[in-house]
């Protein structure tokens, strides 16, 4: 069994990949396994890959485009490792990182300090900027829900899972829907498992465009949107997140013309409440629509006028 498992859903990002090799290539001392799940790619990402030096064991799985969350489940299933990651194809870790996060986590017991199934730290950008908040504390033990939502602990986190565990979680697939939002998974894993939060530096993000981070995936796959906020209506999650998260559940389920909205609200205590948000979020909705038609109707006023004062003066010339 390997150390790591870092699993790469991929999609047309050929040129990309040899980034991540060159940053696995310099992970000291560590048994690593790199997956990568081509999700149909068209370019000429097999050939990049089988021209890797097995410097480390690489496994490449090919399937038809069905969206990174059937990627990640694919790659989840020969993982065969302690700990895995999920490292999108256009981001990096740094040197050595693999031997840091292996410090804390206890071999005997198969999990993190603490008796924690993840470790999280901090992702930043190229030149060096943090992605979001810091956390308050440079060593805490907690969960998802009530240390990061609650707290709104802004920007992604570089985040490594206990192999087991997070096999335990797959991805939901909706027919039709390619993606979902990933936390939806995290999400599920905080309601049982603890994680431990550190302020290191583990990884480099960018952000390209048509990636995943750019799509709107709420108005795109509404189906796991319902899922997601639905289940984001419970404790331990705030009460004004439950709140929201239920209107928010309602606003999708209606989307999607569920039949039995309230029998399948997560929290039916608090769904009154989300009926009222939901109700709100419409008149929002409506208002935005009416300033969209007033600034048209301006924008033609004026292009009438503009066109009249034309006229005048051709008249008058």
């Amino acid at each position: 069994m390997h150390q790591f498992s870092i699993i790469t859903p991929t999609f047309n990002r050929a040129k990309y990949l040899t980034r991540i090799y060159d940053c696995l290539c310099r992970q000291d001392d560590i048994d690593l396994e790199w997956i990568i799940i081509d999700d149909g790619s068209t370019d000429n990402t097999r050939e990049i890959v089988l021209g890797f030096e097995k410097t480390f064991e690489i496994k490449y799985m090919h399937q038809e485009n069905a969206g990174k969350p059937s990627a990640m489940n694919a790659g989840m299933q020969i993982a065969n490792s302690y700990i895995m990651m999920s490292l999108d194809s256009e981001d990096i870790i740094y040197p050595n990182v693999l031997k840091t996060v292996w410090n804390y986590f206890d071999a005997k017991t198969g999990k993190f300090e603490n008796d924690c199934a993840c470790l999280s730290g901090l992702c930043q950008y190229e030149n060096g900027v943090i992605l979001g908040k810091k956390f308050p504390n440079d060593y805490f033990v907690s969960d998802y829900i009530r240390y990061v939502k609650n707290k709104k602990i802004s920007g992604d986190k570089s985040e490594f899972y206990v192999t087991e565990i997070f096999r335990m979680f797959p991805f939901p697939i909706f027919e039709n829907e390619k993606n979902i939002r990933p936390s939806v998974v995290i999400t599920r894993i905080a309601l049982t498992h603890k994680t431990l939060y550190v302020n290191i530096v583990f990884q480099e993000k960018q952000f390209l465009q048509g990636g995943l981070s750019s799509q709107n995936y709420l108005l795109m796959y509404p189906l796991g949107a319902e899922l997601f906020y639905n289940e984001r209506s419970i404790p331990p999650h705030s009460f004004k997140l439950q709140v929201i998260h239920s209107g928010k559940y309602i606003l999708f389920a209606k989307i999607n013309r569920k039949k039995n909205i309230y029998g399948d609200a997560k929290n039916k205590l608090i769904f009154p409440l989300g009926k009222i948000y939901y109700f709100i979020l419409c008149i929002k909705t409506s208002l935005k629509k009416i300033k969209i038609i007033q600034n048209a109707n301006n924008k033609l006023k004026e292009a009438m006028n503009k066109n009249k004062r034309n006229q005048k003066i051709i008249k008058s010339g």
